[in-house]
């Protein structure tokens, strides 16, 4: 099988474990960006090129890495063309719906809370006098401002309530730039949070990621502290599992925090990075674990 890895960087860490997976299981990858590709709507059907390669027929599935920072067309534009390349038959991981959903995290909130899962409280408007009339409905001494699109823990930051002054600057900045104000509740958790990495609605591995001194962002790409976790209690793997579900992730990072009474979810990753987690369980192959998982559902 021909297995298509779509990736921004075909040399990252992420690919390349990918790549050593898949020869490993004897099949052929192929490292493409979305730049390189060509769209063509013939008379009879799509044709998806790499150079001279028609993808779409060259292909058994597709493996899906991080967009990375894009223009509202070339998102519009990536998310069509995985939906296309799915409509012609080859199995796309994450699938398209579930990177629209996860991407955009109103949506993903929304949807999440739809189905009776816990989240964070939240207000989002497109006018920044709006969003701070009601910041009081968070009930939380601090409050996160977050960019609507966006992972790793760039663009998110913590103000206190009371400093009202500095969070209408900040809003009305992204308000002026034409960007949405995003506010959420501060979940208090002692600088730590769980990743949950989800296969094929399944847990495959999870890890407690530490906050470094001085920092409340648990982020790995932040500095945070990766901390195996052998076993994960039966509430969190369900709440990690029916969240990628609700959202359709395959594969899927699932961001869990834990108060002294309850679970939240703040975050499904639809493209999860997992160089941290693999850094704390050397015992689980994770790359080839992924391609064991997409070669049983490629196309023959």
């Amino acid at each position: 099988m021909n297995i298509g890895i779509l990736t921004r960087n075909p040399n990252g860490w992420a690919s390349r474990n990918l790549v050593r997976a898949i020869e490993s299981l004897n099949h052929k990858p192929f490292c493409f960006r979305f730049r390189d590709v060509l769209s063509f709507i013939d008379h009879d059907r799509l044709r998806v090129y790499i150079d001279d390669i028609d993808i779409v027929d060259y292909l058994s599935a597709v493996i899906i890495r991080p967009f990375g920072r894009v223009s509202l067309d070339q998102a519009i534009y990536r998310i069509d063309l995985l939906y296309a390349i799915q409509d012609q038959g080859v199995p796309v991981f994450n699938k398209p719906s579930a990177i629209e959903k996860c991407v955009d995290k109103f949506r993903s909130l929304h949807e999440l809370k739809k189905h009776g899962l816990p989240v964070p409280k939240t207000i989002v408007s497109e006018r920044s006098n709006l969003a701070l009339r009601k910041v009081d409905l968070l009930g939380s001494k601090f409050i996160v401002l977050k960019p609507m699109f966006g992972s790793r823990g760039h663009g998110s930051t913590r103000f206190i309530l009371n400093d009202r002054d500095v969070m209408w600057e900040a809003t009305r900045s992204l308000q002026f730039t034409g960007h949405t104000v995003y506010l959420q509740e501060y979940i208090e958790h002692r600088g730590e949070d769980i990743r949950v990495f989800v296969l094929g609605y399944e847990v495959l591995a999870a890890m407690i990621r530490k906050a470094p001194a001085g920092s409340w962002k648990t982020n790995i790409a932040r500095g945070g502290a990766p901390i195996p976790l052998k076993k994960v209690e039966p509430e969190v793997e369900d709440l990690a599992i029916r969240a990628a579900k609700v959202l359709e992730c395959e594969i899927a990072g699932v961001d869990i925090v834990r108060t002294r009474d309850n679970l939240y979810i703040l975050e499904v990753n639809s493209q999860p990075g997992w160089h941290g987690l693999q850094s704390v369980h050397p015992d689980i192959d994770i790359a080839l674990e992924i391609v064991k998982y997409v070669v049983s559902r490629a196309k023959k």
